[in-house]
């Protein structure tokens, strides 16, 4: 995979990701988990110098263009889980922050724990320990089937698609049989000229929020969601294939408070 490429289509939605930022009262400090190179919170930092971003990434690659992109803010810092390891985030928050300043972010990083990179344990020691006030979420979410309400128009849009690709999907992912399965195949065609292949292997609706409370503890509520479908897709869709319809969810964004 291209990363310079990868990291310029992550970087398309930052302003989407961002979208908890009035929302979180009292926080001093976000961690963006699985921050890959660190274009949210760069924006960020120059915007709330008053508010410390982490970024914390698994992978060394991502963080060493982290670390070399400006702009360098005082405000600004990162780990990687493979250099530094989850323990040395740790110490630093417990010198720095407590529970109730704190807020996690995860922005398209759920569907990929739950369906091919693992590290769930990850996150459960680490909300364990630091206690946030705050979890952000954003990722590719959709949680009702959908189904067909006009077969003519899948069969429109299913006419323009390509053929090998699709076939590669069926085999992986199963017959598309609903909007929901669909909308799945339509993300991952944009990955079709770089990394089609790690695209597949993730399921891009693994997750949903209720188990996702549940593998944390259920400590917390959720006080804002909205689902939706991004903006972008919907026109690239429309361009590309002469498809739209916003009704369509392909994204959501939770908020969950610590309620203990």
């Amino acid at each position: 995979m291209n990363l310079d490429i990868y990291t310029t289509e992550m970087a398309k939605s930052v302003w989407d990701k961002a979208f908890f930022m009035d929302k979180i009262p009292g926080a001093k400090c976000v961690i963006d988990f699985g921050c890959a190179d660190g274009a949210m919170i760069r924006y960020l930092s120059t915007l709330y110098p008053d508010i410390t971003f982490i970024g914390y990434d698994i992978n060394r690659e991502l963080i060493n263009m982290a670390r070399k992109t400006p702009p360098f803010n005082a405000n600004l810092i990162y780990f990687c889980g493979i250099w530094e390891g989850l323990s040395d985030l740790e110490e630093y928050m417990f010198d720095h922050f407590k529970g109730q300043e704190i807020c996690i972010n995860f922005s398209s990083v759920l569907h990929e724990v739950y369906s091919s990179t693992g590290g769930i344990e990850t996150i459960q020691e680490l909300i364990d320990k630091l206690k946030p006030c705050y979890i952000t979420i954003r990722d590719m979410y959709c949680d009702e089937p959908l189904t067909f309400t006009k077969i003519e128009d899948m069969r429109l849009l299913w006419d323009q698609l390509p053929a090998h690709y699709t076939a590669e999907f069926i085999d992986k992912c199963g017959c598309i049989l609903t909007w929901r399965n669909m909308t799945h195949l339509l993300m991952k065609l944009q990955w079709i000229d770089n990394g089609w292949e790690d695209e597949l292997k993730e399921n891009y609706y693994s997750w949903n929020i209720d188990k996702f409370i549940d593998d944390i503890g259920g400590k917390y509520i959720t006080s804002f969601e909205c689902r939706y479908q991004l903006p972008y897709l919907g026109e690239k869709w429309k361009k590309e294939y002469g498809w739209y319809n916003p009704d369509i969810h392909t994204h959501a964004q939770f908020i969950l408070r610590r309620d203990d």
